[in-house]
């Protein structure tokens, strides 16, 4: 009875490793196939592309000036204008006279290109560390002011947009392009030398009011507008897209009205 009991026993613990030794075996082979699947989900390639979070396209300038502060674009007697966009956003410089005769014209810096690629980006001159390169458009009989009153600074729509200056915001005004197309335009007055009063135009959803203190390359003012496909645009000459641009102008004014 004893040698019977034992044989038993035996023979239940080798069942008992055998059943061990298969549960092991199929663990293992499960782990292994889905280690196996996670990696030629992300090894194979597949007809339907990744999506990429929206703001990850988004120009973002967090953590860091939004624009680099040596990039002055032009000067209006002592006031110096900063880029109001990223270099990288940026794809041309135009300068063009406009249908005001009290504007103030600026001071171009950097390089009349006369010809060119059509396709040449300002991001790449500054790449190859060449000089700051502009344009001076063509205008009609219809205008009255200097060759370089107004100023273009062509980049993407939706590229975030800066002060150019130090200073206060004296206006947000809506106005229309040709009568037809909505637009706004912010007025900043300068901190060093208050009778000048620089304005910012083809902006979308501003984030300033009047009264504000803006610092340049550090306040955002709103973002590039995307004009209609159906009105052209003259930067469109020097670029290789739309024109798509902010517009800058410069006007005196008396300094202790500027803000009414």
């Amino acid at each position: 009875m004893q040698s019977l009991t034992t044989g038993r026993r035996r023979s239940l613990d080798r069942r008992r490793k055998q059943i061990r030794r298969r549960r092991a075996v199929a663990l293992v082979t499960v782990v292994t196939l889905v280690l196996l699947a996670v990696w030629l989900a992300y090894s194979v390639p597949t007809a339907t592309p990744a999506r990429v979070p929206q703001a990850a396209a988004e120009p973002t300038f967090a953590g860091k000036p939004a624009v680099d502060s040596r990039v002055i674009v032009a000067t209006v007697e002592t006031v110096e204008v900063l880029m109001p966009v990223a270099l990288d956003a940026t794809t041309a410089i135009g300068y063009h006279p406009v249908d005001n005769a009290n504007t103030v014209p600026f001071s171009p810096q950097g390089e009349l290109v006369s010809g060119g690629s059509l396709t040449e980006k300002l991001a790449d001159v500054f790449k190859g560390g060449g000089e700051l390169k502009y344009y001076l458009m063509s205008s009609d009989a219809s205008d009255r002011s200097s060759s370089t009153s107004g100023l273009d600074v062509g980049a993407m729509p939706g590229s975030d947009v800066v002060s150019p200056i130090d200073g206060k915001v004296v206006s947000v005004r809506e106005t229309e392009i040709l009568g037809r197309y909505d637009d706004v335009e912010i007025g900043i007055q300068a901190s060093d030398d208050p009778s000048v009063v620089i304005t910012v135009s083809h902006v979308v959803s501003p984030t300033v009011k009047p009264g504000d203190s803006v610092r340049k390359g550090e306040t955002f003012l709103g973002q590039v507008r995307a004009f209609p496909s159906g009105l052209q645009q003259e930067l469109s000459k020097y670029t290789s897209d739309a024109g798509d641009h902010v517009q800058l102008m410069a006007v005196r004014v008396q300094p202790d009205i500027a803000g009414l």
